[in-house]
């Protein structure tokens, strides 16, 4: 999608969303595109390195995200405000996904990794209502 003008790429956003209200259909929508993401999905799930680190609905990832990773993509995505001038970029190289980090995946580039993160896989628990999150940081142990 993000090779189209933006016009025809709205287009098509809002023909999925007329689809799916008028046919009752499901999508999976796989983007990198936040605002797409935002404006298309009921439920989003979040992933790194091929491991789902939190789930929920669209308005509560976007206003109350838990992860550490879900809250560094945010921060980093483009704002529409035009005297901001800051980017947030998540620390760190991105490890291999043929030779992930032990543990959980994020935690080389994680501003709250404590020493379990490396070396053990976090659960996905429930943190909210349908919302999941898999961050040793919701154990409230260190």
């Amino acid at each position: 999608m993000a090779a189209l003008h933006v016009s025809i790429q709205a287009q098509i956003l809002n023909l999925f969303i007329k689809l799916r209200d008028e046919l009752d259909l499901t999508y999976l929508f796989i983007s990198h595109d936040l605002g797409v993401v935002r404006h298309l999905s009921d439920r989003v799930v979040i992933m790194y390195l091929g491991r789902i680190v939190e789930s929920a609905s669209a308005d509560t990832i976007f206003a109350h995200a838990n992860h550490p990773y879900t809250l560094a993509l945010l921060a980093s995505a483009p704002k529409l405000e035009v005297r901001r001038t800051e980017f947030f970029a998540v620390k760190g190289e991105i490890p291999s996904p043929l030779h992930p980090p032990s543990g959980c995946h994020f935690h080389p580039r994680c501003p709250h990794a404590m020493p379990r993160c490396k070396v053990e896989k976090p659960e996905l628990k429930e943190v909210g209502a349908k919302h999941f999150s898999a961050c040793h940081l919701n154990d409230g142990t260190a």
